[in-house]
Parts: structure tokens; C-alpha cells; sequence
């Protein structure tokens, strides 16, 4: 056995070249799996270690040049409503950003529908197959469950990353945004403007949905505020089956909203949905005269409006890079320790925050 092996001694105990030896070690999608497993084999029996300086090299060698072509990922539209992947501006970027990430990596991207009439789950994985698909991206989750039951033997035989929201049952590797770190800077910017009295005006559809981490963040913030000045936050549930589209709440969220409004006497609103300040013109008050508001996932065609850029872009590209380390790990399955990436949120100046300095 040799003293220090190298990777052309690991390729001839494995019987292959070098090169797929090579591939072999990183779990290269191009190779099949029992190759990559006998080549890792035969490294492990020779105590064979990489080089990091050498790897580093070739990292960025590779790093420099066109990417090749790979293989192809699964983006599965989790949603019962096949549109909300393209008519919400939170999906959109993060499809925008699976697609960007994937082609500067080589991959190529195909979409399914998993509410697909006539695709049960049996069919969906021979597709799969047939593509070449080893890894999927779930997105556009309205619940806490990430996929049905029925689709367990998806997520028992291929790699797989959800963006957004974390689902209960099974719980799976997820990049979504950091809600709880957002509402808290989104809560900073309000007192750095001069707030007194900063509110949260929230639907429960949503922040369950984000495993609590709004309201969670927002009631942090307010233990450095003074105990007369800390507003219990309003909830309520939307109006329509899908939160995320909430234009409309009913007459009697409107009137509880009115009598909050009225006894809770807030300067700033933080909010997700931008009805609110429909609301809270109803009631007389000007925007951002008596009261000013703040947008939580704001984008570019809310004009006017302060708030957070949630960077979905950056999740969608967070979940690609998540993606293809499982692949390059040979991770198939759900995880036992499931990873969480959070993406960190931006502040943007915008008149309807006011400025009470």
C-alpha cells in the first residue's frame, strides 16, 4: 500500500482512469452512483487524502472557466394554484435566482407542477429518471407540510432543498430569509426615524407559515422599548385561501383592525401586506403624516414604500449551492439533521416610513 497514495494509485486499485476517479471522489452527477461508491471505496481502503492546496487550485481553476453542462435539477411548484410561481414577486426571485445560480454552475433547470392531473408521484420519479434528475428544488410551500405523504418515495430517492418555508412532516434542508433578523432591523430603522411607538399588523396565515419568526422578532424588539410603549401586535386571518395574495379582508377584520388602530395609537407600522395602508387611510389618518408603515418583503413596484428586500434572488441561489453539495456529497434522502440557510435582508429608504427625528 503506498505510504502517501495519490489519486492515480486510487484509480488503478478502483480500475478506472484518473480522471473519473477524479469525479468519483466529488460524487459527479455524470458518473453512476456505483462507480462513485467503488472509487470512494477504494480511496478509503488506501487512506487516501486530497491535497487542500492542490484542490483549492483546481477549484478556482474551474471557477474561471465556461461551466460545462452537468445535469439537469427538478423545480417542483409546490403550490395548488400552478400561477402563484410566476404572479408573486417572492417566487419569482427565487426562481430567478435557481435559474441564474444553476447556469453559472452548468446545471440546466426543468419545472413541474406537483398538483399535476394524471402525474402521481410513481410517475413523477420515472420522469425524473428519464431526465437524469438526481436533485430538486421545492418551492411556493402554503403549508407547513413541504410535500403530501403520497410523494415519499421522491424525497427517499433523490437530493432535495426547500425554499421559504420549512415543512413539519418531512423536514428537509431549506434556504429561505431570515424573518426574525428582518423584522428586528425593519423595528431599528422605525427608532432610528424617530418612532415611538412602533405596531405590528400581521396575517396569521403568514407568520405561521414562517414558523412564528415575524412575531418572534418583533416582540424581541420591543424589550428595549419602555413597557408603555410596546403595542400588542394585530392579528388576523386573510381573507382568501392563499395569504400570501391577500388583497381583501372581511368587514369584521376591518372593524377590529379600526378599533386597534384607535386604542393602540401607533406611529409606524410594520406589515407584509400592502392593504394596510388602504386601511389605515379609512380611518382618516395620512400616510406617513399620523402614521407611518413599512413594507417586510418590499419590491421595486411598491414605489414609495420603506421596508426590507427580503434579496430572494440570493435564497433561490442559496438553495442551488445547498442543492449541489448534496449532490457532490452523495446526501440522497431526508436528512437526519436537516440545514437551514438564511438569508440576511436589506433596508430601503421609502417616504411611507416618515421621519419623526
Amino acid at each position: 500500500m503506498p505510504t502517501n497514495p495519490t489519486i492515480r494509485d486510487v484509480a488503478r486499485a478502483a480500475g478506472v482512469a484518473p480522471a473519473t476517479a477524479s469525479l468519483a471522489l466529488r460524487n459527479h452527477p455524470r458518473l453512476r452512483k456505483e462507480t462513485c461508491a467503488k472509487v470512494q471505496k477504494a480511496a478509503a481502503k488506501l487512506g487516501y487524502r486530497p491535497n487542500a492546496v492542490v484542490c483549492q487550485l483546481l477549484s478556482q481553476l474551474r471557477a474561471s472557466r465556461t461551466p460545462k453542462y452537468q445535469a439537469t435539477l427538478g423545480l417542483i411548484n409546490a403550490s395548488e394554484n400552478r400561477a402563484l410561481l410566476n404572479e408573486i414577486h417572492t417566487f419569482r426571485d427565487w426562481v430567478g435566482g435557481v435559474r441564474e445560480r444553476a447556469s453559472a454552475l452548468g446545471y440546466g433547470v426543468n419545472e413541474f407542477w406537483l398538483h399535476e392531473k394524471d402525474v402521481p408521484p410513481r410517475r413523477l420519479t420515472e420522469i425524473f429518471r428519464a431526465q437524469n434528475i438526481r436533485g430538486i428544488i421545492v418551492a411556493a410551500c402554503m403549508s407547513r407540510e413541504a410535500l403530501p405523504a403520497g410523494f415519499d418515495s421522491i424525497l427517499s430517492s433523490f437530493a432535495c432543498v426547500v425554499l421559504g418555508a420549512r415543512g413539519v412532516r418531512p423536514a428537509l434542508n431549506l434556504a429561505c430569509n431570515n424573518q426574525f433578523s428582518t423584522i428586528r432591523r425593519a423595528f431599528d430603522e422605525a427608532i432610528r426615524l424617530g418612532c415611538q411607538r412602533p405596531a405590528l399588523v400581521m396575517s396569521e396565515e403568514v407568520d405561521e407559515l414562517v414558523e412564528r419568526r415575524f412575531s418572534g422578532g418583533f416582540l424581541a424588539a420591543q424589550c428595549g422599548l419602555p413597557t408603555s410603549r410596546r403595542i400588542v401586535p394585530f392579528r388576523y386571518h386573510s381573507a382568501v385561501d392563499v395569504p400570501l395574495t391577500a388583497r381583501l379582508a372581511t368587514k369584521e377584520v376591518i372593524s377590529r383592525f379600526a378599533a386597534w388602530f384607535r386604542r393602540s395609537r401607533p406611529d409606524v407600522i410594520l406589515c407584509i401586506h400592502p392593504e394596510v395602508k388602504e386601511w389605515v387611510e379609512n380611518l382618516g389618518a395620512a400616510v406617513p403624516g399620523d402614521v407611518g408603515l413599512i413594507h417586510l418583503d418590499r419590491d421595486p413596484t411598491l414605489a414609495n414604500w420603506a421596508g426590507m428586500n427580503q434579496n430572494n434572488q440570493l435564497i433561490g441561489a442559496g438553495g442551488i449551492d445547498m442543492l449541489v453539495g448534496q449532490l457532490h456529497r452523495n446526501e440522497i434522502g431526508v436528512p437526519s439533521f436537516p440545514k437551514c440557510l438564511l438569508i440576511e435582508s436589506s433596508w430601503v429608504d421609502g417616504a411611507s416610513a416618515g421621519d419623526r427625528r
